[in-house]
């Protein structure tokens, strides 16, 4: 059962229908509802998702998963405790509110609720991350922060050009892996006897000293951000600065809401507070924000959002972080060469994708996967599995389980010590192992990658 059915809604409905899902979809309004379940192999109910009687409509006794998506935090939370009681297995609620931030463990364990999602709090985790890293080619980090991965460009006449994987470890010296290419469009999820092209997508992953000294010998790597200019400070900017306050950074905020200022100014008096138009470029030249070491723009408008970007690229602010929900805008920023663009709907997403593919064919929730999170135009996954004592194959070689095609196992983390693994790798209880993935594969447990 799915309720609310906005956009980011009916983007899940979507993937889960995809996945083979079957989907029942709940909303208020009966024309979202016919013109989804006209497109797409759904059944659709009007009504208010957290009422009793809609819900037993939805037959949510025999249902796996309810994903709660209102608009509204507390419907969420009464939908999630009304579908338990009628005997939905699993509850996943979107809750962004403020007051709700430090009661996701209570409202987990108490209420029965099984994931609780934030996404402005998440995306403000991913750019205060960004903000600490000194490059700025797009990273993700995986395993607890022990592994990134970095998205880099294959330009013409680079050390990368006309380089054999095999001999990328041998070149630069350092234990890093090519996850995947994309190449003209498409996904390669590759072996050692590709060779890199000028204009590919490359996707390396490795521990963090790898990454970053494959960007340091690439020369992409910056200076420290230690001066930051804010456009639009609503939830994901105040959770930003309060996870900023220890970094003694200087900081300058642009918002348009002078109550929001007001509150602001009470809330970080060290950081300078403007009311204004974020798109006034003649106020933007004004608070000098070609001086400052990065521009973040998170108004809750795309086209703001571009306009302030572009912008502060004209400038040559030199890391430029933006928050976009449309994919056709941050395509268009990456070709102007500007990768770090988030999306929280992105981020709701991959926390969902990956609780759905941790319920087994007999839909028992499995604990094993760790994280989950798409990459490579969603075209791939990166996966982390905990091992457990159940695994088929516990102890056995990577060369005797044998690894489906499209699947390459990264790296296994075995208490503090990073492994890159080898045909003779043995996968042990409590391993984490981090695999990457075609997207199609349908992944849902460790098991999945052995060749049956």
């Amino acid at each position: 059962m799915l309720w609310g059915l906005g956009k980011l809604g009916q983007e899940i409905a979507k993937e889960l229908i995809e996945g083979e899902h079957e989907v029942i979809v709940i909303d208020i309004n009966e024309s979202i509802i016919e013109e989804f379940t006209n497109e797409y192999d759904a059944v659709g109910i009007v009504g208010n998702g957290a009422s009793r009687q809609i819900e037993q409509k939805a037959k949510a006794s025999s249902a796996d998963v309810l994903i709660a998506l209102s608009g509204s935090d507390e419907v969420n939370l009464m939908s999630c405790i009304t579908a338990k009681t009628l005997g939905t297995k699993y509850t996943i609620a979107r809750v962004d509110g403020e007051e709700y931030k430090d009661d996701e463990r209570y409202l987990m364990k108490k209420i029965g609720i099984d994931l609780v999602i934030n996404e402005e709090y998440d995306t403000a985790m991913e750019i205060s991350r960004l903000i600490s890293y000194p490059s700025t080619i797009k990273t993700r980090a995986f395993a607890n922060g022990k592994v990134d991965m970095a998205e880099i460009i294959v330009e013409k006449n680079s050390l990368l050009e006309n380089l054999k994987l095999s001999k990328v470890k041998e070149k630069f010296g350092l234990n890093v892996i090519v996850a995947s290419i994309i190449r003209k469009n498409k996904l390669i999820i590759p072996r050692g006897d590709v060779t890199l092209e000028k204009g590919d997508e490359v996707f390396f992953i490795a521990k963090n000293s790898d990454i970053y000294n494959l960007l340091r010998k690439l020369g992409l790597i910056d200076k420290p951000v230690k001066t930051l200019f804010l456009v639009g400070c609503g939830k994901i900017g105040k959770y930003l600065l309060d996870d900023l306050k220890n970094r003694k950074l200087k900081i300058k905020i642009i918002d348009s809401d002078k109550d929001r200022c007001i509150e602001l100014a009470e809330e970080f008096p060290e950081a300078t507070i403007i009311h204004g138009d974020g798109t006034d470029s003649k106020m933007l030249i004004e608070e000098e924000i070609k001086d400052y070491d990065c521009c973040i723009s998170l108004t809750d408008d795309d086209e703001t959002n571009i306009v302030v970007t572009l912008f502060a690229w004209s400038n040559q602010v030199r890391k430029i972080i933006t928050k976009v929900v449309s994919l056709n805008y941050a395509k268009m920023l990456k070709y102007a060469k500007i990768n770090n663009t988030l999306s929280p709907r992105f981020i709701i997403l991959s926390g969902i994708h990956r609780f759905i593919r941790g319920i087994d064919e007999n839909r028992k929730y499995e604990t094993n996967i760790k994280s989950l999170h798409r990459f490579s135009k969603n075209m791939a996954e990166v996966i982390e599995f905990e091992i457990t004592e159940e695994f088929d194959a516990l102890g056995k070689t990577i060369k005797d389980i044998g690894v489906v095609r499209d699947v390459v196992i990264a790296f296994i983390i075995r208490e503090e010590e990073i492994i890159i693994p080898s045909g003779r790798t043995t996968i042990e209880k409590n391993d984490r192992v981090i695999v990457i993935v075609a997207a199609n594969k349908n992944i849902g447990s460790i098991e999945d990658i052995i060749e049956k």
